[in-house]
This record gives structure tokens, C-alpha cells and sequence, in this order.
């Protein structure tokens, strides 16, 4: 199974760039979706974080998680504990995905696909980036963050330049170059490599 990493800063417009892969038939795994999964529902990584964060994390079962991210993207060793302790779990669930699916490919879409190594672990890499003011103005619109809020979170997510440079291919969603053609273009790149 090919596999295909789809990565980008907050508010570039991964979510996006994923739906247009479905419409063309390659299902997405979502990372964000399935680590809330496992958060809610995995007994091991609840007891990790309850005993790196404390069991105030979880209340009435569930994961608070506007607190959790409010210490892990003040404190970078916090993060990446908890990454370390979600990451590898993720990655199982992905490849156990991946093998259910019929297709000349799949994709996983994932915030920080660079930053954790994990594009060395896929076939191909793709990269959405999108100016800043543009990326913020998006995540105001869509998670209702403050300013302040939203860079505590980009600090820990790589310059789009350094993604750029280690993804084999980057979509530009600045809202002048249409986004179809260059998932076209990407999609028929990775059909002819299998």
C-alpha cells in the first residue's frame, strides 16, 4: 500500500486539500480525529497523561482538552512527552487502516507530519502552505482562538519554508491558484509510481 503524507501549518487548508483526494476516490485518514479517539478510549494513554498532566486532564472521562493544550503550548517538554505518547499510537491505528483500504493509495492527514518524523516512515509527502495573515484569520474564523493563542500554537509547528523543503510535493492555498489542478497534478504524480 503507497502511502501518502498530507501535512501543512494550522489554517493552510489541509482539511481542504483532503476532501478533493476523497471526491478523486483515496480515502484520508484523519490523525486529529483518530488521537481524540484514543484520548478518549485507549486505558494506557489515559493513564500516561493523568500521570504526566494530572487527573484533573480528564473530568467525568473525558479529556479537557482546552486545558491540556493550554500546558503542553506553554511548555515544550510537556508537548513533547505527549507526543511521544500519542504518536506511535497513531501511527499503529493508521497502518491498520491503511491495510483495509482498496485503493492505489491513501492518505494521512496530519498537523505535524514533518516535525515528528513521521514523513520519513510514508511514501510520498505533500505540503499546503498559505501565507500567515491568511492562515490566522482562518483559525480565528474556525476555532475562535485568540491572536495570542494562535501563536503559542504555530511556535511548535515548522516555517512553511522549512516543509516545504522536505515534502515531495507543496499545494500553495493562498486563495489566488486554484487548488483542484495542483491535487490533479499530485495525484496523477503518485498513480504513476505504483
Amino acid at each position: 500500500m503507497i502511502t501518502v503524507g498530507l501535512s501543512g501549518g494550522m489554517g493552510s487548508g489541509k482539511t481542504t486539500v483532503s476532501r478533493i483526494f476523497r471526491t478523486l476516490g483515496i480515502p484520508v485518514f484523519y490523525a486529529d480525529t483518530a488521537t481524540k479517539e484514543l484520548y478518549d478510549t485507549n486505558d494506557e494513554l489515559r493513564k500516561a497523561l493523568t500521570g504526566l498532566l494530572g487527573e484533573h486532564i480528564y473530568r467525568n472521562g473525558c479529556l479537557q482538552r482546552k486545558l491540556m493544550a493550554s500546558l503542553i503550548f506553554s511548555d515544550e517538554n510537556l508537548l513533547r512527552k505527549v507526543n511521544a505518547l500519542t504518536h506511535p499510537l497513531v501511527l499503529q491505528v493508521f497502518y491498520r487502516w491503511a491495510q483495509q483500504q482498496q485503493t492505489p493509495y491513501v492518505v494521512q492527514e496530519t498537523a505535524i507530519l514533518f516535525e515528528s518524523g513521521l514523513h520519513e516512515k510514508l511514501n510520498h509527502t505533500i505540503a499546503v502552505t498559505a501565507p500567515e495573515a491568511l492562515r490566522i484569520t482562518r483559525i480565528r474564523q474556525r476555532d475562535r482562538l485568540t491572536e495570542q493563542e494562535i501563536k503559542n500554537r504555530l511556535q511548535w509547528q515548522w516555517p512553511d519554508e522549512k516543509r516545504n523543503a522536505n515534502a515531495g510535493f507543496v499545494i500553495v492555498n493562498d486563495e489566488k491558484q486554484a487548488l483542484l489542478p495542483q491535487v490533479l497534478t499530485i495525484h496523477e504524480n503518485i498513480l504513476k509510481t505504483i
